[in-house]
């Protein structure tokens, strides 16, 4: 899943645990640290063509979930039941899209897109592989990496070591989401005291 809501606090604490040792303000959950990543719709499109290779017995789809209330997803799944395939459509891919594309509208400040890999041919007797991994070349893939702004900046520092070590050469970019901004109000007019 990718958002086009380039900084969601809420998305950031979803999927990114940081809590820091009073002491040495180091992060003690590093190893459910996230990081932020940035693309573009024809970097994923083209990456998929490779998952598609790999995978040539299904159908990659790319999609913006649509956030609905819980009548209209209701009504979408009567509609459906009710269409030309009957309860089957959501054993079509069409219909395996469809339906993970919708989501309750509780959830859309995610403005979430789905890049989904669905197999051609419903096997109900088959369980469905938990994760399917794929292949990435990430100075291809992403525009850009990011590390979560609630890190101390030596820690931040040495995530960016660490990641230009395991041979990474594209942009890193800083969060400055969580910075402490400092301003000076000057006021050009006298005000009479409250």
């Amino acid at each position: 899943c990718w958002s086009l809501n380039p900084g969601s606090d809420t998305l950031l604490r979803a999927y990114s645990r940081v809590r820091l040792d009073p002491e040495s303000r180091r992060n003690i959950q590093a190893d459910d640290e996230g990081v932020t990543v940035t693309t573009t719709v024809r970097r994923l499109l083209s990456a998929a063509e490779t998952w598609h290779a790999d995978g040539a017995n299904s159908h990659v789809v790319m999609g913006q979930v649509e956030y609905l209330g819980d009548g209209d997803i209701w009504q979408r799944i009567v509609n459906a039941c009710n269409g030309q395939h009957g309860p089957r459509f959501f054993c079509t891919v069409q219909g395996r899209a469809d339906s993970l594309l919708w989501k309750r509208k509780y959830f859309a400040h995610e403005q979430e897109v789905r890049l989904l890999q669905i197999d051609r041919a419903w096997r109900r007797e088959e369980p469905a592989p938990r994760i399917r991994q794929v292949r990435i070349d990430p100075d291809t893939l992403f525009t850009s990496i990011s590390f979560d702004p609630r890190l101390q900046p030596f820690e931040v520092t040495e995530r960016e070591a660490a990641i230009r070590r395991a041979g990474y050469t594209g942009a890193i970019t800083r969060d400055p989401s969580y910075q402490k901004i400092l301003g000076q109000l000057v006021m050009l007019r006298d005000w009479p005291d409250p």
